[in-house]
């Protein structure tokens, strides 16, 4: 079994998750827009008919999903956790991901972790970003 997190965005789906894929290593398994999927796009507006329905990036043995909606209203009470398998690579992907975006927590140690960092990337996906394991 896999729990996994499903991203909304608005319009950037294809950006975000192809970079996202950069950043923490993983292959793009599936990037489906509404034009990709005949009889999907029912009513949607032509303007709208290339933002993505389904999209998957495979990270190791973990995923990561995410699509474009139609109607999005932002986002609230959601971040993705990164647990890193050292301080050097958790620091590259914080680094990374707080390009353009909004540092919370300045990535360093914590009582709880020898790296630990919090921000919000150019898409405003909150990302905690952890070494696993070390403390």
């Amino acid at each position: 079994m896999k729990v996994l997190a499903n991203i909304d965005f608005d319009g950037e789906c294809r950006e975000a998750m192809t970079e996202y894929a950069r950043i923490l290593g993983g292959t793009v398994r599936a990037m489906l827009s509404h034009r990709d999927m005949p009889g999907m796009g029912g009513d949607v507006p032509e303007d709208r008919m290339d933002r993505i329905l389904h999209a998957w990036i495979d990270i190791d043995d973990q995923a990561l999903m995410g699509q474009d909606m139609q109607k999005f209203s932002g986002r609230q009470g959601m971040s993705v956790t990164v647990a890193a398998d050292s301080v050097e690579d958790a620091k590259r992907i914080f680094d990374e991901f707080a390009k353009g975006g909004s540092t919370f927590i300045p990535f360093g140690p914590q009582p709880w972790s020898k790296g630990f960092g919090l921000t919000t990337d150019r898409f405003g996906v909150t990302w905690v970003i952890d070494t696993a394991g070390e403390a």
